[in-house]
């Protein structure tokens, strides 16, 4: 049985770890916040797959009232300007997503981990595709499914805190098959408590969200 491990990172704090366990632009609400993700795709998962994870986040980040642009990001040689997407961060607004082909230093079976510091804020986070690839195997529950959920559990960490996990819902710390049937079903979700905590972290403006809103049409 494949188990569950908060990983210590000396580089940048403490990281969430995510493992498994198996047998257009719209108008939003007036509580919505708007999250840019740079993403790069190291692992080489195609630019299929990639939306089709994306997707699956964005759909759950929305339901939190929460709209995700996401940036892709070649890889390599990327010019370090204020105006690059793909090199600028701000937290908690602009964060930085990585698909790596697999962890180092974790368990085989780890879908992700986050990098946090001491006091809970982190801008950085790495989700692996043989991990995805594997419990799709297992689960028969579609690797872009895995993928984006578990784009969202490990950016969910970011925007919560340490000591992010929960006894249920998306961010559980122990994704058993019951769990990867209700994401198969498009209702493994942030509980609403979650939902509250990460908008608390924005700041609202109203003529921001228009223009980030027009730039990602």
């Amino acid at each position: 049985m494949k188990s569950w491990m908060a990983v210590q990172l000396l580089c940048l704090g403490i990281g969430g770890a995510l493992l498994p366990i198996t047998s257009s632009a719209q108008r939003l609400p007036d509580t919505s916040r708007v999250l840019r993700v740079s993403v790069f795709d190291d692992a080489k998962v195609g630019t299929t797959m990639l939306r089709k994870a994306e997707r699956e986040a964005s759909r759950v980040f929305r339901r939190a009232n929460i709209e995700v642009i996401w940036v892709s990001c070649p890889q390599g040689g990327l010019e370090r300007t204020s105006r690059n997407p793909c090199t600028e961060v701000s937290y908690p607004t602009h964060l930085h997503l990585r698909v790596a082909a697999r962890s180092l230093g974790l368990k085989k079976s780890t879908l992700g981990t986050s990098f946090q510091a001491a006091d809970g804020k982190g801008c950085y986070a790495d989700v692996f595709q043989e991990s995805t690839l594997e419990l799709q195997e297992e689960s028969h529950v579609s690797a872009a499914t895995i993928l984006g959920h578990a784009m969202a559990h490990e950016l969910g960490h970011l925007l919560l805190g340490n000591n992010s996990h929960s006894g249920h819902g998306l961010m559980q710390a122990h994704w058993e098959p019951k769990e990867l049937a209700q994401a198969a079903r498009g209702r493994l979700l942030f509980s609403s408590e979650e939902s509250a905590r990460m908008r608390s972290r924005f700041t609202r403006d109203d003529s921001n969200l228009v223009a980030v809103l027009a730039q990602a049409k």
